[in-house]
């Protein structure tokens, strides 16, 4: 039965799937009275180009031509495909098709078809794939429009900058910008290609003069409104190349909100207005948008020659601040950079111009590196030293354990002595205070008793329990002089100063603990600040040496013993 259940989902499964794919080559009942071009208009003529809409739209119109049987319409239905398909091996098979039927049946369609093909590969940063097919374009171009054969013209243009070729795409782009004005064709793009070489090769006259015609046709111009942002950025880039930074800054980064799906450009405005708070010395503000170069190519794995450099602002910022770690990264992703660009550039040509010496990268990172050994081995030698200590705590462990319950006892009897004593003793036994007064003979019998009036409501009114009493201070409140008052301390009440102090304190503390609970609960600390301490420190020292047990000791076993009663 089990097994049934099997066979039963699984062939529910199939015929499913083949539901599914009948689905994919049946034409929606909402599209079967699109004509071609309608439905062409639903994917160029949106404003959100989505891409599950698109598929839906081109496949349709492949679906149409095929029942209809018209080569020529299918042929433009997998061109179609090939411009609307995220996938690049898919679209370059759809492309495929489009080009096999128009040799085979339309070879009139074959330059718009090689067009596409170029992109597919100019995307995909296969240049020089993309250049042949563009120059293949362009030769039968003369079959096709005017402002066709211009767009083709002015891409090849774009190859030829790229490779470095720039005075080749001078000629090309002057002769679109000229051909487009004969013609009255839109002549924006070609506007901006000119202000964006003429900046990139030192004219910059000429850039700000395109730069400013640019701007006027495609501000507040619904059909060139794309190109505004790029006519401020190229504006920008003016300004920095003019030393006004403050200027450039604002132009560089008013757009990036706007351009900031257009990854490549994105990044060079991030790599420009880094420059600028380099130049202006502010630094921080540079490696921030040094960092955004660095993290739009961690994400699409794509840069080119110019913006690289910013690794190297990186690099050493970092190690001018001693953050090696930080160094090293940067230099890895430098690398990367580097061999991303090999990768990609390749297509173009076999000899990149490069205004860095990635060896020298390597060097510099090989250097940092050495310099961390010396902080490596520190550091080995102290997780060692850790190990070894940990080796031997594990050992006194078992040998402290053994004795343990011997120090708990010993802990245990002197309490039990100290509060026998404690007992049987007065306060003044405590401080052991003494009527003898042989080395007082040449201090006035007033004076004696003046001090030993202030010493009793001193010790009535709790006053030591301040925490900035000094002999000085103390002489000072009672209207006599410190050594009169050490003298008199030590004679009468047999002992110095500061031990004075301290078994009055530690009496009181000791007092609260026998008679107030709440005092089980306090911490070390609070005893200590209490009982008039400063420091944990004095107070546990102040403690031992009055009780011979530490204060944590002895807390431990007042406690159990509050708990057994």
């Amino acid at each position: 039965m089990q097994r049934f259940k099997i066979i039963s989902l699984c062939f529910g499964l199939f015929i499913f799937n083949i539901s599914i794919a009948q689905d994919c080559n049946k034409i929606p009942d909402s599209l079967k009275k699109y004509s071609y071009l309608e439905l062409d208009a639903k994917i160029y003529n949106s404003s959100v180009r989505l891409q599950k809409h698109n598929a839906i739209y081109s496949r349709t119109h492949v679906l149409k031509a095929k029942k209809e049987n018209n080569i020529e319409e299918l042929t433009i239905g997998y061109n179609v495909m090939a411009e609307v398909e995220n996938h690049p091996k898919q679209g370059l098979k759809y492309s495929d098709s489009a080009i096999y039927l128009a040799k085979k049946k339309i070879p009139r369609l074959l330059s718009y078809l090689y067009h596409t093909r170029a992109d597919l590969y100019y995307n995909e940063k296969k240049l020089k794939k993309s250049l042949d097919y563009y120059l293949l374009a362009y030769k039968d171009s003369i079959f096709l429009s005017k402002k066709f054969r211009n767009i083709v013209h002015y891409r090849i243009g774009v190859i030829k900058d790229i490779q470095g070729k720039q005075e080749e795409a001078l000629t090309i782009y002057k002769k679109c910008e000229e051909y487009a004005n004969k013609y009255k064709l839109n002549n924006v793009a070609y506007l901006y290609g000119l202000s964006e070489l003429y900046n990139k090769i030192g004219r910059i006259k000429l850039s700000e003069q395109y730069t400013r015609k640019g701007i006027a046709l495609s501000k507040n111009n619904i059909d060139n409104l794309y190109y505004y942002p790029y006519f401020i950025s190229n504006r920008g880039k003016n300004y920095y190349k003019r030393k006004q930074y403050q200027k450039a800054i604002i132009d560089l980064s008013k757009p990036l909100k706007t351009i900031q799906n257009d990854y490549s450009n994105y990044a060079e405005n991030c790599y420009y207005i880094g420059e600028c708070y380099k130049k202006l010395h502010q630094e921080k503000k540079a490696v921030e948008y040094f960092k955004k170069v660095d993290s739009i190519f961690t994400v699409n794995n794509d840069v080119y020659p110019l913006i690289i450099s910013a690794y190297q602002h990186l690099i050493d910022y970092y190690k001018k601040n001693q953050d090696f770690k930080q160094a090293i990264y940067y230099s890895d992703q430098f690398i990367k950079a580097d061999c991303v660009i090999d990768d990609n550039y390749k297509y173009i040509t076999s000899k990149i111009a490069k205004t860095y010496d990635i060896q020298k990268v390597v060097s510099s990172k090989q250097a940092v590196i050495t310099s961390l050994k010396k902080e490596k081995r520190n550091f080995v030698t102290a997780i060692l030293l850790l190990f070894l200590g940990l080796f031997l705590v594990s050992n006194l462990w078992y040998i402290n354990n053994k004795k343990k319950q011997t120090e708990l006892l010993k802990q245990r009897e002197l309490f039990n002595i100290f509060k026998l004593e404690r007992e049987q003793q007065s306060l003044n036994q405590k401080i052991n205070f003494s009527d003898k007064k042989t080395s007082l003979s040449n201090i006035d019998e007033s004076v004696i008793a003046q001090i030993l009036s202030s010493l009793e409501h001193f010790e009535k009114e709790q006053c030591y329990l301040h925490k900035e009493y000094t002999v000085e201070i103390l002489a000072t409140e009672f209207k006599t002089n410190s050594n009169y008052l050490s003298r008199i301390i030590n004679e009468i009440k047999g002992a110095s100063f500061t031990t004075y102090i301290n078994v009055l304190r530690i009496e009181y503390i000791l007092e609260k603990l026998e008679t107030d609970k709440k005092f089980l609960n306090y911490t070390i600390q609070g005893l200590s600040e209490f009982s008039g301490y400063n420091s944990v420190q004095t107070f546990t020292r102040a403690f031992t040496l009055y009780t011979k047990m530490k204060p944590s000791e002895f807390l431990k076993e007042l406690r159990a013993r509050n708990i057994q009663n």
